[in-house]
């Protein structure tokens, strides 16, 4: 790293103790140029404890690990950024990779991809389905070839979170990051890290990981409506179109069959559809239009 590039990396944490330990291997990692910013939810005590780790300590007092992250960022010094969980699952050479990479100008946000190397036991079988679905979406949505958009560990350039500071965090964990950053253009790119099991407590992410899941894809989905209309309103209107067509075979099948016309109300049905359809087509490529011309009036 540039001896003028300083590091600050984030750890939001509540009564983590595997903590400590990712502390000492940091400063060990990165013995120049490194701050370490934990954004503490949990009790005075713990509290405490943080403070004799001799690293800065930032209280929450609002909700959610997006919000924690994100106040952290707001007190970091770095110029290159990075977070990662306090429960010691992820291994700490994804943010050296992370942050070579951003040094180099590859990515602007660099994610830590767990399936690169999923330790045996440390992800159960339907978080690790339903993860790759939701990253899945992600990477159809805004084409990065992400597989991993809710891991907990992230590199980023201080000109990208500049980007994106003023930014209402909303729940969808680090996901938060790479929606709002792909709406705005920014490379990323992902390095696969070790993922080990959690060896004490349980996970204060969220109580149902259905639901949280459920957010996230719902937030991918609703941005790309605003950042990418032509995707939303073209597959809507390929999916109508392709039914009203099929609708209408069938229709025109039946009457050739039967040589009577008695399906009126299925007609109409398929005719609305297509009309639906293609009017859906030309609404995403005028709001396409719409917002090609914003970005470039706003670029100047």
């Amino acid at each position: 790293m540039s001896k003028n590039a300083k590091l600050s990396i984030i750890i939001p944490t509540i009564e983590e103790e595997a903590i400590f330990t990712i502390i000492k291997r940091l400063k060990e990692i990165f013995p120049m140029g490194l701050e370490i910013i934990v954004v503490d939810k949990s009790s005075e005590r713990y509290y405490r404890k943080l403070l004799e780790a001799h690293v800065k300590v930032i209280r929450q007092k609002d909700k959610g690990v997006e919000n924690a992250i994100m106040l952290g960022l707001r007190n970091a010094k770095g110029s290159i950024l990075a977070s990662i969980d306090a429960d010691g699952t992820h291994d700490l050479s994804g943010i050296a990779a992370g942050v070579e990479m951003v040094r180099k100008g590859e990515a602007d946000l660099v994610l830590g991809n767990r399936f690169g190397k999923l330790g045996k036991g440390s992800m159960s079988p339907h978080i690790a389905i339903g993860n790759k679905l939701i990253s899945k979406v992600y990477d159809i949505t805004y084409q990065k070839k992400i597989h991993d958009v809710l891991t907990g560990l992230f590199v980023m350039n201080r000109k990208a979170f500049e980007a994106i500071k003023n930014v209402t965090p909303y729940r969808a964990g680090i996901a938060f990051f790479a929606i709002e950053l792909a709406n705005r253009g920014f490379e990323i790119k992902e390095v696969p890290i070790e993922y080990y099991k959690r060896t004490s407590g349980e996970s204060k992410l969220t109580n149902s990981k259905v639901l949280y899941g459920i957010k996230v894809t719902s937030h991918i989905i609703r941005l790309a409506r605003d950042y990418n209309p032509l995707l939303i309103f073209g597959t809507l209107g390929v999916i109508l179109l392709v039914s009203g067509f099929a609708l209408g075979g069938y229709i025109l099948y039946s009457f050739i069959t039967s040589g009577t016309f008695t399906l009126i109300g299925r007609s109409l049905i398929a005719f609305m559809l297509v009309i639906s359809g293609i009017l859906s087509v030309i609404a995403g490529f005028i709001l396409d239009l719409l917002l090609e011309i914003s970005k470039k009036i706003n670029n100047k």
